[in-house]
């Protein structure tokens, strides 16, 4: 109401009531309760405890000093720690290139030439070993190393003319015996002597086979031998089980004896009854002091945030819906739609669509594409590309029949001609006698 007052705050719904409560307590605001650590400071730390604190010594671009040294005197703002260093050319002028020229190059190149490595390894040329060669290996044409003298190809090695596919049984044997290189789907043979045919020999207990094994799983009781026998044991053994072994829905048998109660007697302490006495529905519900605690919240069902409540300004906008519609009836349809149109105007396939789609889906051809309608030439050639081909007499015929089918228009569609087409079939096997008309 202040900020209203002072022009800071302008209501866009004057006429609808706000939502919440007032508090006229300044203390109480939202402001304080978020921002306490502005509107109320806390004491701070003692000086001479903040030197012990981490959040004193391990803040933001201030140096860590110990807690020892806190209290200690501190030095000159200009003092230096480490020793000084003497004064030496600097690294420009070590590193930097140097260029001569005239008398002083001279002079420098005389002072470079007294040194080994210069003369061994000038700049831009390799290494000089000072090696005397014969004049053979100063020759332009010299290799060093020997000749390689002609060779057989490749092809020939891998792939020699008469060769075999398969190696030879001795040469097979040969490397499966030094490197274990066995045929694809070859068994490993280790030349042991087994008493039996050990191609059609198999290892393991074989069990016993069962006629109709199938049919006794699924119908048991039709089998003899299907259910377990009766046994019948001593009296003390089935006492002993019934005191021994507890049975399901059965209390323990203590060897006590059945107790003498009635058969509807509910063993424990009987809650104490009486008005106002807790129970698990009391305890699950609670017990409220007024309407105000049972009532149901005031936004159960219905929008309390201001101005995003479901109400109109105009009575007549009472039945109006709102928002834009999921399929576009309300605007035109484009006769070629953009990639970036993300519009649903009605056309775009269901899930039968998609779970079963049609024939010529695959090859780009939709539903709707059948009912376009074409020129008489146009119609003429899309039928004769799929092997119906008629003369000019009964094509016009045939084209005057989907005129019909198309109310009467100059263009026919392809799923009008076809109709046509059927019923021009139709008749002319009735006339050839394939048809009977009772």
């Amino acid at each position: 109401l202040k900020m209203a007052l002072q022009a800071k705050h302008r209501d866009p719904f004057p006429g609808i009531k706000q939502a919440g409560k007032m508090i006229a307590k300044p203390d109480e605001s939202a402001d304080i309760a978020i921002r306490q650590d502005v509107h109320f400071k806390p004491p701070g730390t003692p000086e001479h405890i903040k030197k012990y604190r981490k959040s004193q010594n391990e803040q933001p671009g201030v140096k860590q000093i110990h807690y020892g040294l806190a209290n200690d005197p501190k030095p000159d703002e200009k003092f230096t720690y480490g020793k000084k260093s003497y004064e030496s050319d600097h690294v420009d002028t070590v590193i930097k290139p140097q260029n001569y020229g005239g008398l002083q190059e001279y002079a420098v190149n005389l002072n470079e030439d007294k040194y080994a490595s210069h003369k061994r390894e000038p700049l831009g040329k390799s290494m000089n070993r000072n090696y005397q060669l014969l004049d053979k290996y100063k020759q332009d044409d010299f290799r060093y190393g020997a000749k390689i003298s002609g060779s057989e190809a490749a092809k020939e090695v891998l792939f020699p003319q008469g060769g075999e596919l398969a190696d030879k049984p001795d040469i097979q044997t040969m490397y499966v015996k030094t490197h274990g290189n066995y045929a694809p789907g070859q068994q490993k043979e280790r030349s042991y002597n087994w008493p039996f045919e050990r191609t059609t020999h198999a290892f393991g207990l074989a069990e016993s086979k069962v006629a109709n094994g199938a049919a006794m799983a699924l119908h048991p009781e039709r089998w003899d031998n299907s259910f377990p026998k009766t046994v019948i044991v001593k009296k003390t053994v089935e006492d002993y089980n019934a005191v021994s072994k507890e049975e399901l829905g059965q209390p323990k048998n203590l060897g006590q004896g059945k107790p003498k109660v009635p058969e509807d007697t509910a063993f424990g302490i009987r809650n104490v009854a009486g008005e106002g006495q807790w129970n698990a529905g009391m305890c699950i519900h609670g017990e409220p002091e007024g309407d105000r605690e049972v009532d149901p919240d005031n936004d159960l069902g219905r929008c309390t945030k201001y101005g995003c409540r479901n109400t109109v300004r105009k009575p007549e906008d009472e039945n109006r819906i709102f928002g834009v519609p999921t399929i576009r009836k309300d605007i035109p349809k484009k006769y070629q739609k953009s990639i970036a149109d993300h519009q649903n105007y009605g056309d775009e396939p269901d899930a039968v669509e998609l779970l079963f789609p049609r024939t010529f889906l695959e090859l780009g051809v939709e539903n709707a594409d059948f009912d376009l309608t074409f020129p008489k030439d146009e119609i003429r050639g899309i039928f004769e590309k799929v092997g119906i081909v008629y003369k000019t007499g009964k094509f016009n015929a045939v084209f005057a029949r989907a005129q019909e089918h198309c109310g009467g228009t100059q263009e026919v569609s392809v799923r009008a001609f076809f109709a046509a087409v059927k019923e021009m079939h139709h008749l002319e096997q009735i006339r050839h006698g394939y048809i009977r008309i009772p």
